[in-house]
């Protein structure tokens, strides 16, 4: 595996996203509450991209359909039987975050 950095951790800050195409994916790099998440930039209801949602305490919403999903679990929590959102891990390296993908 190798590492990819994607944001260094004196730039990034609550309200902080950065969508990232990388190995073929479309991702989302967002911090909320201190936490700092990677997911799929896509809504997994109906694909719509997640990079203009309205995030606030812990929550992001779908800009389009509005349903809204936990960024601690990625569970929807107004729309039962919705698809939870997809998280990546986060590998922190001296004073980068980044991905590790497969060479």
């Amino acid at each position: 595996m190798a590492y990819v950095p994607l944001a260094r951790l004196h730039e990034l800050y609550d309200g902080y996203r950065q969508p990232i195409r990388l190995a073929g994916q479309e991702l989302l790099l967002l911090q909320d509450e201190g936490r700092l998440v990677l997911l799929a930039n896509r809504c997994p209801h109906r694909q719509a991209p997640l990079s203009n949602a309205n995030i606030a305490a812990g929550v992001l919403r779908c800009p389009q359909h509005g349903i809204e999903f936990s960024l601690r679990s990625g569970q929807a929590l107004n729309e039962a039987g919705c698809a939870a959102l997809q998280f990546f891990p986060l590998i922190y390296e001296g004073n980068t975050v980044g991905v590790e993908v497969a060479p």
